[in-house]
């Protein structure tokens, strides 16, 4: 019996103690989340990041039991935010909206957070721009680009938006002499220096353009996204146009939290947020906000993440030249 005891008894212990571990982990999630959860919005209030985190804030404190409030910590082109979301405790209490913007400004400038670095918890939006000419104007495909006999001239509210970039990285694919003309207050100011004859081309979500389209104005050239959109179903996309790796460079907006916070806790966080854009009342809202949704998993936004620095990292040295232009 003594004999039995000295095996039976560790034995005995060490089940115990397995149980003991996977219960543990399994318990774990369900005491996640216990209190408010935040996003940040790097960005003021009502820009376009700030309407979606409160869209899916809304939604997304249905799925998480708890309320999602929505912290605006503007500053520094964006990167006061995204610093302060990169040192938060990694506990998944904290989120924030991102996008390319964020990639960008970081290949362009050293700055105090990584964004190969955040935990994804998955992309909710897709908002491709369209490259817009004048209604008369002999371009009729990017590829005339090559043929204008002339430098080609592309206004711009940002340096550093996507569809800027993008003129840059397919004015070196390409070679055609390019000039970014800078300055513009608004995507709306640039457009309408297409018409005044200032530049030849420009780029502007389609709900911006669609007035100057109805007047006889401008006339969409292309979609910088893998995807053509319904307000222009018969323009080609870059994608379309040889360039399939720049329709990454669409407006992907993505839910993310500092690196490192538990991974049960990205999977409820990633949960919630798949089931808020599939929400009956989300969808509503999204339609009438004029939201186009892409719901995209952690990993496959983190996927993209990577994509996009392999795509931009190479091009750094021709945005750097624009910039100085």
């Amino acid at each position: 019996m003594k004999h039995l005891r000295q095996f039976v008894l560790p034995g005995l212990s060490l089940w115990l103690f397995c149980v003991f571990l996977v219960t543990s982990s399994l318990a774990a999630p369900a005491d996640f989340p216990k209190k408010e959860v935040s996003i940040i919005v790097n960005y003021g209030p009502g820009g376009a990041r700030d309407i979606l985190a409160r869209g899916i804030g809304n939604t997304m404190s249905k799925y998480l039991g708890v309320p999602v409030v929505i912290t605006n910590i503007p500053g520094a082109g964006g990167a006061r935010g995204l610093i302060s979301l990169y040192h938060a405790a990694p506990d998944g209490y904290t989120m924030g909206l991102g996008a390319l913007a964020d990639i960008l400004s970081q290949i362009l400038e050293k700055q105090d957070y990584d964004c190969k670095k955040f935990t994804y918890i998955g992309n909710a939006q897709y908002a491709p721009p369209v490259w817009f000419v004048k209604s008369d104007s002999p371009i009729q495909t990017v590829k005339q680009f090559n043929t204008f006999g002339k430098v080609v001239r592309h206004s711009a509210f940002s340096m550093t938006s996507n569809s800027t970039v993008a003129a840059m990285i397919l004015a070196n694919r390409q070679g055609f002499p390019l000039v970014i003309v800078g300055g513009y207050k608004s995507a709306a100011d640039a457009i309408l220096a297409v018409i005044r004859g200032e530049v030849e081309f420009s780029s502007g979500a389609p709900s911006v353009a669609v007035p100057f389209m109805r007047a006889g104005q401008l006339r969409p050239l292309l979609v910088i996204g893998q995807e053509r959109v319904s307000d222009f179903p018969n323009t080609p996309t870059i994608a379309e146009a040889g360039q399939t790796d720049l329709g990454l460079l669409a407006s992907y907006y993505w839910l993310m939290a500092p690196p490192g916070i538990p991974k049960p806790h990205s999977e409820i966080l990633e949960n919630a947020l798949m089931k808020t854009l599939k929400d009956p009342d989300f969808l509503k809202w999204a339609k009438g906000a004029g939201v186009d949704l892409k719901p995209l998993s952690g990993e496959e936004t983190t996927q993209m993440v990577i994509k996009l620095f392999g795509l931009l990292e190479p091009y750094k040295g021709d945005m750097e030249k624009y910039t100085k232009q």
